[in-house]
């Protein structure tokens, strides 16, 4: 939603620029009177605070407004490029008036700043963007000395005002769905990396409040077998990730939308991955995108291929110029609520069955092998036992040596070496633990 000014508009203003306001300049923003320089460095010169006067009204059912109840919380944002520089907040009187003293502009630095006003009615944050900032065309006071009695009796008020209309929420999921954007899969050297933009959608006349569905959000899982799901990026602070789902806390507003793009990543088991991720409400799909080409980053290629389940999409082969060969996946059909997104990742480069046997062979006869050297107490044996896991510790800090040496020459990858130096300090740490076991029972 977006509202405008009835006052005249200045467009906006730098990060840096706020902040530094902010910090160097305190007493000024006290003064009565609109800034008039002084003596000040340039860009404070012309650094104005308004008075903003903010009403706020609900809308009834029968069309109908009446003023927001006294105390509601309002919220005068500055953004930079998106990220939050610093919030004003003020309440709402029995008229559903919320008054902002020290909103601040600056014509030097317009450009990179928006602003938005936040209300927050029956557990709803209601976002709205203002087209432009305040400021004072009259030659006046900012009279941030007045009281709120005087202004009312005197009936004075700042002439840059607005008025934010809310709605009362509703609950349920009628008219909600969500779309599949893009799916991106990124090979790496330890697992899959899925880019998932999601965009979920109000198609009703309704404000839906997600906060009441079960577990306190709308749940949105990843697929079945994701990993470590993250979110990158602003205005996120009605998503939630809980576990490897997806929680959507907020409130969508009457034919709103909600953009969502979040990270997870699918590890190397198995060389075909099925890919299982039913929706609470009715879905569509953009498109699936596996790269089949190497990229610079990798010592191999990895040509991941798509392939199609139960019947569901169109897998095709695209190029976006030479050596840049693609298999994309696309769905020209809605999914039901619980009817989940099916199909298939091939050519994931799973690690060889036996290393993993082998590593787990590893660590049991270790394992076996530390019981054995415990139960022994006062056996003739123990300076052999000892001397034996001696000469194991003594290989193992080698081959850490060998595989510190190598990663420096470029010979293994940053990922092997870490998977690796894992493997070896845990048996190194067993190790030790026998050994200071035979070194108090001698």
């Amino acid at each position: 939603m977006s509202v405008r000014l009835t006052a005249g508009l200045l467009a906006l203003s730098a990060l840096s620029a706020l902040s530094a306001v902010s910090l160097l300049a305190p007493a000024y923003a006290e003064a009565p009177f609109l800034n008039a320089g002084g003596g000040l460095p340039p860009f404070l010169a012309k650094m104005k605070k308004h008075e903003v006067l903010v009403k706020v009204e609900v809308a009834r059912a029968d069309g109908s407004v009446a003023p927001a109840p006294e105390g509601t919380q309002v919220t005068f944002r500055i953004l930079a490029q998106g990220a939050k520089v610093r919030d004003y907040h003020e309440q709402t009187d029995a008229q559903g008036r919320a008054l902002f003293p020290l909103i601040p502009s600056n014509p030097e630095v317009q450009g990179m700043i928006t602003y938005e006003v936040l209300a927050d009615y029956k557990g709803v944050r209601f976002p709205f963007e203002l087209e432009g900032v305040p400021s004072t065309s009259e030659q006046g006071v900012a009279r941030q000395w007045m009281s709120r009695e005087e202004r009312v009796a005197q009936d004075v008020w700042p002439e840059s005002q607005l008025t934010l209309t809310l709605l009362e929420p509703a609950q349920g999921l009628e008219g909600v769905s969500l779309h599949h954007g893009v799916i991106e899969l990124h090979p790496d050297e330890e697992s899959l990396l899925v880019i998932h933009e999601m965009t979920l959608r109000n198609s009703s006349n309704k404000l839906l409040d997600l906060s009441h569905q079960p577990q306190g959000g709308l749940k949105l899982p990843a697929p079945t077998g994701a990993k470590k799901p993250e979110l990158h990026q602003q205005h996120a602070e009605d998503l939630e990730v809980r576990g490897t789902d997806l929680y959507v806390t907020g409130a969508l507003m009457p034919k709103g939308e909600k953009r969502i793009k979040w990270y997870y990543t699918l590890p190397y088991r198995q060389d075909t991955f099925e890919w299982t991720q039913a929706m609470p409400i009715p879905t569509t799909l953009g498109i699936v995108v596996a790269p089949r080409y190497k990229k610079p980053q990798h010592q191999q290629l990895f040509p991941l291929s798509l392939e199609v389940m139960n019947g569901l999409g169109e897998m095709r082969e695209v190029s976006t110029g030479p050596g840049r060969t693609f298999h994309s996946l696309r769905l020209n059909k809605e999914l039901k609520a619980g009817e989940p997104l099916t199909f298939r990742v091939l050519g994931m480069p799973a690690p060889p069955r036996w290393k993993r046997y082998a590593l787990l062979i590893g660590s049991l006869l270790v394992a076996l092998f530390v019981l054995l050297v415990g139960s022994r107490e006062g056996d003739t044996s123990d300076q052999v036992s000892r001397d034996q896991m001696m000469i194991e510790r003594d290989r193992l800090l080698k081959a850490l040596a060998r595989m510190e040496l190598a990663l420096k020459r470029g010979r293994i990858t940053p990922q092997r070496y870490q998977r690796e130096r894992e493997a070896i300090t845990a048996r190194l740490v067993t190790i030790y633990r026998a050994l200071e076991r035979v070194e108090q029972q001698a």
